[in-house]
């Protein structure tokens, strides 16, 4: 008869965990590692990295000390601020353009009458050369009067040399017009705007890339329609001078054109009364 053997126990062990344990140490180690390597930052490679955007970007760089790693290296903190210094410098002698507009167009005064119908005005940072339709154009008509042109000849010669854009806005008052070249206020307003970049393009002083045309309707208004007097007021012609930041060529192109309906124009304040001359109003 076969003896049966005895199984022994088998032995537990209780120290498991310290496999576990070492894993945890191991990886610990690890990413501190990598910590104390993110953290050295080579100063000589950042002043680059910050010259490289500063000259390919035109971008001012700021560097700052955002604090100081184990090593006591300075880590700089790159902020990009979008300033463009010629954009800037750009702005700022345009302020001193819109003055010298000024005075040259009150200037040519004495020279051209037809300039005494001529409002000047600043709104929101921008030269507005306000036109009333009785110099400009007949009622309901965009064929340009020889007064019209007259001042438009002043106009193109102060601003030939000078670096801005003219942007001619048409406008008119909240009278429906209904005719067949012009079935709308739309049509009227957009048709003056580019009689007068016609004229100026004709006249030959002014690069057409620099100027652009849009016809507004009765949706500008600068008075109100509930009176003769403030519907004279706002058929008009606003020739909106702005700054040429982008250095606009002499080279021939076509002017932009735009209806006015997904173009955005602010509302001009309303002008005081011209005192016998061309008159000059900060708003």
């Amino acid at each position: 008869m076969a003896r049966k053997k005895k199984k022994h126990p088998e032995h537990v062990s209780h120290d498991r965990w310290l496999v576990s344990y070492a894993d945890f140490i191991t990886l610990l180690f690890a990413f501190f590692v990598v910590m104390f390597a993110v953290s050295q930052v080579d100063s000589k490679k950042v002043g680059r990295f910050t010259q490289s955007f500063h000259d390919a970007l035109e971008w001012q760089v700021m560097g700052q000390n955002a604090g100081h790693s184990a090593g006591g290296t300075a880590v700089m903190q790159v902020i990009p601020t979008f300033m463009d210094t010629k954009m800037a410098k750009a702005a700022h002698d345009f302020e001193e353009e819109k003055t010298a507009i000024r005075r040259g167009l009150v200037k040519r005064l004495g020279n051209v009458p037809m300039l005494a119908g001529l409002n000047i005005l600043e709104v929101h940072g921008e030269l507005v050369l306000r036109l009333p339709e009785k110099l400009m154009f007949d009622r309901a008509e965009a064929i340009l009067r020889g007064e019209g042109g007259e001042a438009l000849v002043a106009i193109a010669e102060e601003l030939a040399e000078r670096p801005v854009r003219i942007r001619v806005e048409g406008h008119t008052d909240a009278t429906p017009i209904h005719t067949p070249r012009f079935p709308s206020n739309w049509e009227l307003s957009q048709s003056r705007a580019m009689a007068v970049v016609r004229f100026f393009l004709e006249d030959g002083k002014i690069a057409p890339v620099r100027l652009a045309a849009a016809g507004y309707g009765e949706h500008h208004p600068v008075a109100s329609n509930d009176s003769l007097e403030g519907k004279a007021q706002n058929r008009r012609v606003d020739l909106i001078v702005v700054a040429d930041l982008e250095g606009a060529s002499t080279t021939a192109a076509s002017p932009e054109t735009d209806t006015g309906a997904q173009a955005e124009s602010p509302d001009h304040p309303k002008p005081g009364p011209a005192p016998g001359g061309a008159s000059e109003t900060n708003r």
